[in-house]
C-alpha cells in the first residue's frame, strides 16, 4: 500500500492543506467580492468533483448565497437543470481540466453571461472561467483524494470571506476551524492502524454508508474511492433515503458505515444505527459514538462545525478505500487500465 501513488497523495494532505490555509485567502476574497451580488450561484462537478461541489453548496447557504450544486452533465446537457442568466454565478469544479461535460459546463455558463468561476489544479486549464481557484498540484493516482479536501476547503475558504462581509451567524468560527484542520487531518493520517481491522474485513463483504446534511457527500465519496480504488462492493444514500426502502436490503453481517456527528439530525442518526444493529449489521462510527452501541467500531472525528466536518470526515473514507485495495492486492491508481479488457473498453469513449 505505501508504494501507491494513492497512499503518497493521501498521506500529503496536511502540507497541501497548510499551503492553502496560508497563502489561498486572496483568492478566496476575490472569489467572494465577485459572487457577493451573485443572484444565484451554481457549484458544478461530476464524480468527486460533484461531491465536492455539494459541500461546496452547503457553505455557500451558510454564508448567504442562494447555492445549488448540480451534476456537470446535467448542467452542460439539461439547460431547464440550472436556469442561468447574466445574474448568476456558477462555480465549475474540475481538477483536471479536461472532462468533456466540464468544458461544456464553462461554455454555458460563459454564454448565458454569468459569472464563471472554475476550481481546480496548479496546473489545470479552464476555458471560460474568469477566476481559477488554484488546489495542488494535478493528482496521478485515479483515485482523487487530495484535491477533493483541497477544494472543498477552497471552497470553505470563500464562504467564509462571503459569510463574514454579510455577517452571517452560520459561518462564524468557520476561519478559526479552518486553520485547525491540517493537524486534524494529520491527527486522523497517524491513526491509519485503527482503520486497518475494518479494511480486512470490509475486503470481502458487502458495505452500506449514510449520512446526514453535508456528509451526504461523504458517504457518497466513499463510494466512489471503495469502487474505484478497491473494485468494492458499496453503496450509500443520504440517511433518510437509506431509510426509506433500502435498508431492508442489508443482512446480518454487513457492514454499515455512519457518519454521526453533531448536528440537528444526530438523534435520527442515531436511531436509524440502532435499526441497524438490531438487523445485526456491523457498525463503524464516524465522528461520535452512539449510546446503546458498545460493540460498533467506531472512529473518532475532531470537533469542527458540522457545516466542515465533511472536510475531515473523508479521510477515513480514503484510508478505508486504500487499505481494502490492499488486502485485495488491486493497484488503486490506474482505474483498471492495466486491464487490457477494461482499457479496450474505455477507450470506446472520451471522459
Amino acid at each position: 500500500m505505501t508504494g501507491t501513488k494513492m497512499y503518497t497523495t493521501i498521506h500529503r494532505q496536511p502540507e497541501d492543506l497548510r499551503r492553502l490555509l496560508s497563502d489561498g485567502w486572496e483568492q478566496a476574497a476575490e472569489a467572494a467580492e465577485r459572487l457577493r451580488g451573485a443572484r444565484r450561484v451554481y457549484t458544478v462537478g461530476i464524480g468527486t468533483s460533484y461531491h465536492a461541489a455539494i459541500v461546496g453548496a452547503w457553505l455557500l447557504r451558510a454564508a448567504g448565497s442562494d447555492a445549488r450544486a448540480v451534476n456537470s452533465c446535467d448542467f452542460a446537457l439539461y439547460p431547464e437543470a440550472a436556469v442561468l442568466g447574466p445574474g448568476d454565478a456558477v462555480i465549475v469544479l474540475a481538477h483536471t481540466g479536461v472532462k468533456r461535460y466540464s468544458i461544456q459546463a464553462l461554455a454555458r455558463a460563459a454564454a448565458a453571461g454569468a459569472m464563471v468561476l472554475s476550481v481546480g489544479s496548479l496546473t489545470a486549464e479552464h476555458p471560460g472561467s474568469q477566476l481559477v481557484l488554484r488546489t495542488v498540484e494535478r493528482e496521478t493516482s485515479a483515485a482523487f483524494t487530495a484535491s477533493h479536501t483541497a477544494a472543498m476547503t477552497v471552497l470553505a475558504q470563500v464562504a467564509t470571506e462571503l459569510g463574514e462581509q454579510r455577517i452571517s451567524a452560520a459561518t462564524t468560527g468557520f476561519r478559526t476551524a479552518l486553520m485547525a484542520l491540517p493537524d486534524q487531518v494529520a491527527d486522523v493520517l497517524a491513526r491509519q492502524e485503527e482503520v486497518w481491522p475494518v479494511a480486512r474485513r470490509a475486503a470481502e463483504r458487502r458495505i452500506y454508508a449514510t449520512g446526514a446534511g453535508p456528509n451526504e457527500a461523504t458517504v457518497l465519496e466513499a463510494v466512489i474511492k471503495v469502487r474505484e480504488a478497491a473494485f468494492g462492493h458499496i453503496d450509500a444514500l443520504a440517511l433518510e433515503q437509506f431509510l426509506h426502502g433500502p435498508i431492508v436490503a442489508v443482512n446480518p453481517g454487513d457492514l454499515a458505515i455512519i457518519v454521526h456527528v453533531p448536528g440537528p439530525a444526530a438523534k435520527r442518526v442515531r436511531e436509524i444505527a440502532l435499526v441497524l444493529d438490531a438487523i445485526g449489521a456491523e457498525l463503524w462510527l464516524i465522528g461520535h459514538p452512539i449510546e446503546g452501541l458498545d460493540r460498533a467500531g467506531f472512529f473518532a472525528l475532531p470537533e469542527t462545525p458540522e457545516l466542515l466536518s465533511p472536510l475531515v470526515a473523508v479521510v477515513p473514507m480514503q484510508l478505508l478505500a486504500c487499505q481494502m485495495a490492499a488486502v485485495k492486492g488491486v493497484n488503486p491508481d490506474t482505474f483498471r487500465r492495466d486491464d487490457p479488457r477494461y482499457a479496450a473498453a474505455f477507450g470506446l469513449l472520451d471522459l
